[in-house]
């Protein structure tokens, strides 16, 4: 281990987007960890996940996005 990861050791959030289906999470995502924006639909099927290191104010972290399915079928 290096004095840097013992010092700033790697922090990890989860971050999982709820909400009804057609309203933008999949965008949402899309936009932060390609900075780009797709206008066609295309439904998420059950869970998606990405994850995106960032350095913040000195500070490694991992974010784990969680992408779920807004349609009915997929609650329980």
């Amino acid at each position: 281990m290096s004095y840097e990861q013992a010092v700033n050791p790697l922090r990890k959030f989860k971050l999982v987007f709820l909400g009804e289906q057609s309203v933008g999470k999949t965008s949402l995502i899309t936009r932060f960890m390609y900075d780009s924006f797709d206008n066609t639909y295309q439904a998420t099927i059950g869970i998606d996940f990405l994850s995106k290191t960032m350095y913040l104010e000195d500070r490694t972290v991992r974010l784990q996005l969680w992408d779920t399915a807004g349609q009915e079928r997929f609650r329980q």
